[in-house]
């Protein structure tokens, strides 16, 4: 996994190892590495090697927006036979991702972030490679004979085919499926391509603004569009940035060390000249 991990990846991959008797390897970037994202995604493929059981880390950091190559990293995992999971939380929606071009082995991703849903409910593809595992509840809606209510007491052992297995309880929710149902026609309809280039289109003047103040941003390589996180200059305090910024109802998160910026459709070019100026008066 990779260093500063969502903790329900962290967790989840530490119960694993205990459990199997594996230990975890954490990688991190160059920290003298001028471009992160190349020096981090170097180190986690060549780090994946025969000893290697599983790969879980998310599509985009969540503190940063940094992107990994889920492509390369795919192509190493299949190589070395690993099984590749990917938290997809902070992009799925917003940022395209092909499971069969990255050989995902299961993708994971929360609704209530740039699916547009509800809480409470996720998504999951899950690979031909987690056909025969072990769901996390014994539902008996998950069972072969699901669908006979005659049968129910009969006990079918056998689960229904596919990723059908771990589909949670109840999953004919009145109220939160509906909910879903639209966020991801309306996402079909503006497609996260478009999501992404309207992104980009709005932040252009913000991080060509970061470079002329003596800040940092990632290379277009490792960039999400829609989230990142760029290095300020030293000279400017973060806290009393942010401070400064919600003041003027201008609102990015904290996260670690980074101050994190998310774009979507509803934003446009006012709050970001808004955002610009801001920062523009801290220093």
């Amino acid at each position: 996994m990779v260093h500063d991990e969502f903790p329900s990846g962290y967790f989840s991959i530490t119960r694993w190892a205990q459990e199997n008797q594996a230990s975890i390897t954490t990688i991190s970037p160059d920290p003298n590495s001028d471009s992160k994202g190349e020096s981090w995604n170097t180190h986690l493929i060549d780090a994946i090697d025969a000893n290697t059981s599983v790969v879980l880390i998310s599509s985009v950091h969540w503190m940063s927006g940094l992107k990994f190559d889920l492509e390369a990293i795919g192509d190493k995992c299949q190589q070395m036979g690993a099984a590749f999971i990917v938290d997809g939380t902070q992009s799925v929606g917003a940022m395209p991702i092909d499971v069969k071009a990255c050989k995902i082995d299961a993708l994971i991703c929360a609704a209530y972030k740039w699916l547009l849903g509800p809480y409470s409910i996720a998504m999951a593809y899950i690979g031909e490679r987690f056909n025969n595992g072990i769901p996390l509840e014994e539902s008996w809606m998950n069972r072969e004979n699901a669908q006979d209510f005659s049968k129910l007491s009969e006990y079918a052992s056998e689960y229904k085919a596919g990723a059908s297995r771990y589909t949670v309880g109840e999953a004919a929710n009145f109220i939160l499926m509906p909910m879903l149902q639209a966020s991801l026609n309306q996402i079909l309809e503006w497609t996260p391509e478009a999501i992404q280039n309207y992104a980009g289109s709005l932040n252009r003047p913000l991080l060509d603004f970061i470079n002329q103040i003596g800040g940092q941003t990632e290379s277009e390589a490792f960039l999400a569009q829609h989230l990142f996180a760029p290095q300020l200059p030293k000279s400017i305090n973060s806290a009393l940035l942010k401070k400064n910024l919600e003041e003027n109802q201008i609102f990015v998160s904290s996260r670690g060390e980074y101050l994190r910026v998310s774009i979507n459709v509803f934003n446009d070019t006012e709050d970001i000249d808004a955002l610009i100026q801001v920062i523009g008066q801290q220093l």
